[in-house]
């Protein structure tokens, strides 16, 4: 897929960013992000309980799919971005970026299922749950 291109930019340090390359989140990737969007909070019996948000999941996911940045100079910088630069961005670029992160979702869900998805035949049948 073709780099995005921001139209405000992306100032991190003394760089302009204009160019982001995307990809698809490894599994760790999004274990990751998952992770990073719970909290343990205490219900009103005293008893922890993990609290998920949905808003910092999908911010620590979309963070995690730019792999890539490049300025007009030709700076390069390597994903991931963090979160305080994301906040720095222009509503429009935002919007861009966030749709950019759909369309690679998208595109990822449709590979996966022209392929006829995973043979889970058997899957979980062994004592450890390898299916061995």
């Amino acid at each position: 897929m073709d780099p995005l291109i921001l139209t405000d930019g992306m100032k991190i340090g003394e760089h302009l960013y204009t160019r982001l390359t995307m990809a698809p989140l490894n599994a760790g990737e999004a274990i990751d992000a998952a992770t990073a969007g719970e909290k343990v909070r205490f219900a009103p019996d005293g008893e922890p309980v993990i609290v998920t948000s949905p808003t910092i999941v999908s911010t620590e996911r979309l963070r995690r799919q730019v792999k890539q940045l490049e300025s007009k100079a030709g700076t390069v910088m390597q994903g991931p971005i963090q979160i305080v630069d994301l906040r720095k961005m222009s509503e429009g670029d935002y919007r861009k970026l966030v749709e950019r992160a759909d369309q690679i979702d998208a595109l990822y869900l449709q590979r996966e299922s022209d392929k006829g998805g995973r043979d889970e035949a058997g899957a979980g049948e062994g004592a450890d749950g390898t299916g061995a």
